[in-house]
């Protein structure tokens, strides 16, 4: 059992050293009036039978304590001490002397006894009470092996420690008839720890304290800032995919314009950079210039109301086009549905996607929107076939026709009293003509 209380009491003792190096700063403010700057002070060399000199005996008769500090040392003021801090220390500080002051203006409000005390105080004796309710009250290290009769009436407990350059001393007593635990904490900077080491141990051996005094008050625990209050979520809408659905149905709205080279005009035509530049409600530019009011961006990124351009450098037949991109036509994204102004006049309809084509976005939208596959193929590109001429029909020469000579019948004579008969010739036919072949 004392074993088990020894290692309670040695945690505690290691909870208690950390507050020491609690990060805390000081403010800047005047200095205070009974606060006076002390030289800097080192302890002197002498012989080691002759005791450090050690200044007037301080006593604080509400607290049951006394103790005489090192000679020449400063009593910081008493605004400076027990500053608030998370978690809260359990040490109540009573007093706290130090080697010298330099810079008066961190005493005017509480400051830890960390680095930056340290950096100007360069040594620091501080003596208080354990804090009702702290983790300290309860412990019983009389068994520990570790422990010290360095007062009567109380069991001492020794806890020395170093961390980035800072050394810590501190001797915790317990009083064995009452709960009361009286603390003292030695810090000091390491370059100055072996000349104020002797003084230090000499004033903690005048050390009084009476174990019938109260412990010191309960921790002030932080008020925790009041929440913030919640501001109003406000909705952001993003206004590019309403203009997207404004591009596509000016698109649709525009088909069957004439296309005219270099044309600007809804009525009497408009090439292909005119109309996407009035689609996308912008000045006219050409596939040349339409980098102004647009940027770049990938394949995969294209969404509807996004154009692909092809600008002159870039085609075979340095004329350039433009096309006003709406969805995939397929899931391998290798065909799609566009918008564009094209000879004859501007139409929607599938085309492949031709790597050649710069995808570009009009400045302004952002990338939110989805870009949907609505199935479809490519119509098959208009050719110009050449008219096969017809056979010139050949003329068959008719044949001519005979003439058909008829036989003239022979009279019959027969005896008469009247004249000889008059023999009458039938006029012969003449042969028709021969028509002349005519070609067809």
């Amino acid at each position: 059992m004392g074993t088990r209380r020894a290692t309670v009491a040695r945690t505690v003792l290691l909870t208690v050293t950390a507050f020491a190096f609690l990060p805390l700063g000081g403010m800047t403010a005047a200095p205070p009036s009974d606060m006076e700057v002390a030289p800097i002070l080192t302890a002197p060399a002498k012989d080691l039978d002759t005791p450090p000199p050690l200044a007037e005996r301080w006593t604080d008769t509400e607290w049951g304590l006394s103790i005489a500090p090192p000679a020449g040392w400063r009593r910081s003021p008493a605004d400076s001490l027990n500053p608030v801090t998370q978690p809260p220390d359990p040490v109540f500080e009573v007093a706290r002397f130090q080697l010298r002051v330099v810079d008066t203006s961190l005493y005017a409000q509480p400051i830890a006894p960390t680095s930056a005390l340290l950096t100007d105080a360069g040594a620091v004796l501080s003596i208080g009470v354990a804090r009702a309710g702290s983790s300290l009250i309860g412990a019983r290290p009389e068994k520990s092996e570790a422990a010290l009769s360095a007062m009567p009436g109380f069991v001492a407990i020794d806890e020395d420690t170093s961390y980035e350059g800072l050394r810590s001393v501190t001797r915790f007593y317990f009083a064995k008839s009452t709960g009361r635990v009286v603390v003292v904490r030695l810090f000091a900077d390491e370059d100055e720890w072996a000349s104020v080491r002797e003084p230090l141990f000499a004033s903690l051996e005048t050390l009084g304290a009476d174990p019938a005094k109260p412990l010191g008050p309960a921790p002030i625990v932080p008020t925790p800032s009041p929440s913030p209050t919640p501001s109003p979520i406000v909705e952001v809408v993003d206004p590019s995919l309403a203009i997207r659905g404004q591009i596509i149905s000016r698109a649709a709205a525009m088909l069957n314009i004439p296309y005219v080279w270099g044309g600007n005009s809804t009525k009497n035509g408009m090439d292909c950079s005119a109309w996407l530049s009035r689609v996308w409600a912008v000045d006219r530019h050409s596939t040349d210039s339409i980098w102004q009011v647009s940027f770049a961006i990938t394949k995969a990124q294209l969404l509807p109301g996004d154009a692909v351009n092809l600008t002159t450098g870039r085609d075979p037949k340095r004329l350039g086009h433009i096309r006003l991109f709406e969805a995939w036509a397929n899931a391998a994204h290798t065909v799609m549905w566009v918008y564009e102004e094209t000879p004859p006049r501007s139409v929607h309809r599938v085309v492949v996607y031709d790597d050649r084509y710069q995808p570009i976005r009009l400045s302004g939208l952002s990338g939110a929107g989805l870009a949907l596959i609505v199935p479809g193929t490519p119509a098959p590109e208009r050719t110009s076939t050449p008219r096969t001429p017809r056979p010139t029909a050949r003329s068959t020469p008719r044949q001519t026709p005979r003439p058909t000579v008829r036989a003239t019948p022979r009279p019959t004579l027969r005896p008469t009293a009247t004249a000889p008969p008059t023999i009458s010739a039938s006029t012969t036919p003449r042969p028709t003509p021969t028509p002349v072949p005519t070609a067809r």
